[in-house]
């Protein structure tokens, strides 16, 4: 047969080159953690769940007139112990639940995969447990429940209730009623979800709408964070923030001694800004409860009606607590590797590696009419955004 041979006539003796340096895995940016009260959990303590405690706000009710210029009358008169004042003391607790995955590696692969499968599984589990944690955390927060959507994972179908995770805070007042919720561009944007929902001029996060925001954490007294407040959102929201003249890079300030935060990209009037990619996104609607529903096909980024309606976090300090996660105890996320064999696998043909984690999260009240107090030093603003990604 007459031609010239080429590298398409011997096809069969190329092969693909394997290279063994991996790509890197999709990663979550989870940085909610950073911002909680820590609880430590010691070990034989005989714990199951976290209660915290808060004594009563000041007040002048119970200051009383001793002697009153200019003649000091009622001067040596004391104070009967029926006008005392009383400390109260408010308790919120919270039952821990464990959790936990498997990934089975079978002894054939282990013998023969090109790449440490096991390392891998080991790396993917704490990954997995990590935007668990956080995911827990941002449906507390939000007042959504734990319930993932089937077949894709996504957590958050409705509001929580049954007892999923409730610590008996009310998650659903505005902020102008005294609650967390806050929509919009506030002082423009009706204060509903379904008012935001409509919204189309007033509805991206603003300068103007952080300082809103900034102002109802201070009235409500809310501590500071390392001397300011916190804003945890979504990059497209972060991105319509960048775009205005008040906005200040975390690389251009001086941060007086103090670690920037995890996720941290900038401020602005002094509202330190951290990023989120684990964000609950709802699907715009007219239905108020849709906003407990993290949606599972999102309508995409502008400011249109039924378009997706972000939910952002600003933080004062002590807003919600966890349990420790760090350190030596035995409730914290453990990665247990099983590679011997039992009655099971007599013939060890499979390794295990589990992860598993005892956690909550307890969103603490500010008030002090025992557990039904409003969870008023933190907000949830919920906002479209002008980007169209």
């Amino acid at each position: 047969m007459a031609g010239i041979t080429t590298s398409t006539t011997l096809t069969n003796q190329f092969q693909n080159y394997f290279s063994k340096e991996l790509l890197s895995i999709v990663q979550q940016e989870t940085i909610l953690d950073q911002f909680a009260m820590k609880a430590p959990i010691p070990k034989n303590n005989g714990n199951r769940a976290i209660s915290m405690f808060r004594f009563g706000a000041p007040s002048i009710a119970d200051v009383k007139t001793l002697a009153l210029t200019p003649s000091y009358s009622g001067e040596g008169t004391t104070i009967s112990s029926a006008n005392y004042r009383s400390l109260t003391l408010l308790k919120l607790d919270k039952g821990l639940s464990q959790y936990g995955q498997v990934i089975g590696l079978t002894d054939i692969l282990r013998a023969t995969d090109l790449f440490n499968s096991l390392q891998q599984a080991t790396k993917t589990s704490g990954l997995d447990m990590a935007l668990w944690v956080d995911s827990v955390i941002r449906n507390t927060l939000i007042g959504s429940n734990l319930t993932l959507h089937s077949g894709t994972g996504v957590m958050g179908t409705a509001a929580e209730g049954a007892g999923t995770f409730d610590n008996s805070d009310a998650c659903n007042i505005v902020a102008t009623s005294g609650g967390i919720k806050v929509y919009g561009n506030p002082s423009l944007c009706a204060q509903s979800f379904s008012g935001l929902n409509t919204e189309t001029t007033n509805s991206t996060m603003t300068a103007s709408s952080v300082l809103d925001s900034m102002t109802r954490l201070k009235r409500n007294r809310a501590p500071l964070i390392n001397g300011g407040y916190v804003l945890a959102t979504d990059p497209r929201v972060s991105r319509d923030l960048m775009r205005d003249s008040d906005w200040l890079n975390a690389s251009n300030y001086g941060n007086k001694g103090q670690p920037f935060y995890k996720g941290e990209v900038g401020s602005i009037y002094g509202c330190r800004v951290v990023t989120q990619t684990n964000s609950f996104v709802s699907k715009g609607s007219g239905t108020d409860t849709d906003e407990f529903i993290n949606t599972t096909s999102p309508n995409g980024g502008g400011t249109g009606a039924t378009k997706d309606i972000i939910a952002s976090f600003f933080f004062g300090n002590e807003a919600f607590g966890i349990p420790a996660l760090a350190g030596d105890d035995p409730l914290s996320p453990k990665v247990v590797i099983t590679d011997t064999p039992d009655k099971s696998d007599p013939l060890n043909q499979l390794v295990t590696v589990g992860v598993k984690l005892f956690f909550a999260t307890l969103r603490l009240a500010a008030g002090n009419t025992g557990t039904t107090g409003n969870p008023t030093w933190y907000l949830v603003h919920r906002t479209k955004t002008a980007s169209t990604l």
